[in-house]
């Protein structure tokens, strides 16, 4: 028994790393162009750039001489619409450099809108130099369009808001966190004042309130509020992790949870998922998942300045951004994977990082947020506003948070969204 528990906790070191603090980076696009051969739209290398039509087929990323001779193939990563593109795209040498070709109808959901297209390309270079550009297209309908104003809905607005810091139980190195709860309060706080939302329409927990029992029991009476019509919002902000002894399992992590036995303490998120396909009759749904902060399952307490609650285990720090940043973080996919589970039609999926990276927190963002939660409320308070038609729309709110972690986290942390509504929809009106 001593012997499969030491096998056990083994594995669950392994699993769950400490990231070390990494120097920045420098950044830099001058290599990259995109092109529509089809259009013969040539070198389009600005951020933002127009074609004649989205009905294309054929997309080309480049990367140019000279700097192309010095990027690794392996290490490039393309993106279309915010998605992954790279299972699209073939690998060709070419005389002016190198180019991935990507076929947009080898997969569904990757052929162009009659609006904004967003392509991103990431490489780095064999002496370590990191390369980025993003590129916005519009196509000849939406620039008719320009200054257009979306329909919204007609129905009514329901939220659903966790945030936990604080655990009951940090076994196995379960560390609290210092912003989860402070980034509920502000949500919640957003949405009965300036997001318009009814009190009675919010159900809103923190800490030793969000417990599994009462999750469970209050979202099983609260879903069934909601009408085909209306709009729901879920935010959870706080741990997320596979489980240690079944990596298959996700979790988010509530008030009581134990690592040691997340199947009978943890809210599964196939659990999540299946309460909302069964009680939610709402045809709108979207998800801002602000899980795996830093900290975690690693034996010490992260983003605090004090001792873990489990025992004196000393924190890891490194200098950020020229601030000081715990450096002590969950590193898994939770985020891509969980974004993956609740994406379907009419389902827009936000979630602060990517696959293996983390999601970060410290006071320099609003006084004390987690990087994603902060730029999140700047954009639903108008920043995101990119048309100035004083409406935020759920694609406008991505743009704006995916702009801001970036920038903020050196490339670090970079939010995904992994599936859009039909039609694009108002998140917030501006007054």
């Amino acid at each position: 028994m001593i012997r499969f528990l030491a096998r056990s906790f083994m594995f669950l070191a392994l699993l769950i790393g400490i990231t070390a603090p990494v120097k920045s980076q420098e950044t830099d696009r001058t290599p990259f162009a995109i092109e529509f051969p089809e259009l013969e739209s040539g070198f389009l290398t600005k951020p933002k750039e127009s074609i004649a039509s989205a009905n294309v087929n054929v997309v080309k990323f480049w990367m140019l001489n000279p700097v192309a001779a010095t990027i690794d193939w392996g290490r490039i990563k393309v993106r279309i619409n915010r998605q992954s593109a790279n299972k699209l795209c073939a690998q060709v040498p070419a005389s002016q450099g190198k180019v991935m070709r990507c076929d947009l109808n080898m997969y569904a959901g990757f052929r162009l809108q009659g609006q904004e297209n967003f392509f991103e390309i990431e490489a780095a270079g064999t002496d370590g130099k990191r390369f980025f550009a993003s590129f916005i297209v519009a196509t000849e309908p939406k620039l008719a369009k320009k200054g257009a104003v979306t329909t919204g809905f007609s129905g009514r607005r329901f939220a659903v808001v966790i945030g936990v810091s604080r655990y009951i139980y940090n076994d196995a190195g379960l560390g609290n966190l210092e912003y989860a709860d402070d980034d509920a309060e502000a949500m919640n706080e957003w949405l009965k004042g300036k997001g318009g939302f009814t009190p009675d329409n919010i159900l809103f927990m923190t800490n030793e309130k969000a417990t599994l029992n009462s999750v469970r029991d209050s979202l099983g009476r609260f879903l069934t509020k909601a009408t085909e019509n209306d709009l729901v919002l879920f935010f959870l902000a706080g741990h997320g992790t596979p489980d240690p002894f079944n990596p298959n399992e996700l979790y988010y992590l509530v008030a009581d949870s134990k690592v040691t036995d997340l199947k009978n303490t943890g809210l599964p998120m196939t659990e999540l998922k299946r309460i909302i396909d069964r009680d939610l009759k709402s045809k709108r749904v979207v998800f801002l998942l602000d899980t795996c902060h830093s900290a975690g399952l690693n034996g010490r307490e992260g983003a605090r300045s004090g001792n873990s609650v489990g025992g004196s285990r000393s924190i890891a720090t490194g200098n950020y951004d020229e601030r000081q940043l715990t450096q002590v973080e969950v590193k898994n996919d939770v985020s891509q994977r969980a974004g993956q589970l609740f994406g379907s039609p009419g389902r827009a999926v936000i979630t602060s990082s990517g696959a293996g990276e983390t999601s970060r927190e410290a006071s320099k963002w609003g006084g004390g947020h987690g990087v994603f939660t902060w730029a999140l409320l700047e954009g639903l308070n108008g920043k995101a506003d990119k048309n100035g038609d004083m409406r935020v729309t759920a694609a406008e709110l991505y743009d704006y948070i995916s702009d801001r972690v970036r920038l903020e986290t050196n490339f670090k942390q970079n939010p995904q969204l992994f599936s859009l509504l039909a039609n694009d929809l108002d998140i917030a009106l501006l007054k």
